[in-house]
């Protein structure tokens, strides 16, 4: 995979790694095999002093063990993890997505991370769960709208930008003829399928069914051809009304926002229509 083409320029960190094994095949140490600037800003450090270094020759007897028993869980799942956790190696507590991408590849994001005032102990410790509930959407753990406000000046510097707007269909009608349940069982299939659609992105819950998707790194095509292909899955799949737009750069994130909107009622009119004449 070409990560430095997707991942160079974005601005939070990412990092794959590549686990090493002892004879019993278990996970005792990892490799760095890609990380951004990002990430080697985040740790403080060059690029060059991680790139393909493994992990306890980075930390000597300070490295965490419990980091084997994390990335053991996705590679026995070959699956997705998001988790808040506390590392000393960094005394910050980070929201780490990590996901399974091929045979002894994961690939991390850091979402956030919170430092302690002072010396790590239990008082100084950030309360976690009144963090997460300012930042996050519970139900689906995507960013709520808090987050997009926090962080507009940083979202509106990045370059070559594509705003995702979906909105799912029939919620209220599911809610209403066979109860919220059911209502919630949709927005969770919803979920999984944004996230297996647009992988490794930034993804927000604005309302009840109103979701955005922030892309960064593509180029124009590559993103137009991706959106276009999950827009025609969602329609198949009568899920949600897809609408984007792309941006080399952006002053106003709220009117990009806007207009990936209006591209996403202009669809569902088009499908509307096509439907009747079916």
């Amino acid at each position: 995979m070409k990560f430095d083409e997707l991942f160079d320029n974005y601005p939070i960190p990412f990092f794959v790694i590549e686990p090493i094994y002892n004879e019993k095949e278990e996970m005792i140490n990892f490799k760095y095999r890609y990380l951004n600037e990002s990430f080697a800003r985040f740790l403080g450090k060059s690029k060059n002093e991680i790139y393909l270094n493994d992990f306890i020759s980075m930390y000597g007897e300070n490295y965490e063990k419990d980091w084997m028993n994390f990335f053991n869980k996705i590679i026995e799942t070959k699956g997705f993890i998001s988790e808040t956790r506390f590392t000393s190696i960094i005394k910050r507590t980070i929201v780490i997505e990590s996901f399974y991408i091929k045979p002894n590849l994961i690939a991390n994001f850091i979402k956030d991370f919170y430092s302690p005032k002072n010396e790590l102990d239990e008082k100084n410790k950030p309360n976690i769960d009144i963090l997460r509930k300012a930042n996050y959407d519970y139900m689906t753990n995507f960013y709520n709208e808090n987050y997009l406000k926090e962080n507009l000046k940083l979202i509106e510097q990045s370059q070559k930008i594509g705003f995702v707007f979906l909105d799912i269909n029939n919620l209220t009608k599911i809610n209403n003829e066979k109860g919220h349940k059911a209502g919630d069982e949709l927005i969770l299939d919803f979920v999984n399928e944004v996230r297996s659609n647009f992988v490794g992105n930034d993804y927000f819950r604005l309302g009840g069914d109103e979701f955005l998707v922030i892309v960064i790194g593509l180029t124009e095509n590559k993103f137009n051809e991706l959106c276009l292909n999950v827009q025609k899955k969602f329609d198949e799949m009568d899920l949600a009304s897809l609408g984007f737009k792309f941006y080399e750069s952006i002053v106003d994130l709220y009117e990009c926002i806007k207009e990936a909107e209006q591209d996403m009622l202009s669809h569902r009119k088009q499908v509307r229509r096509l439907n009747v004449k079916k």
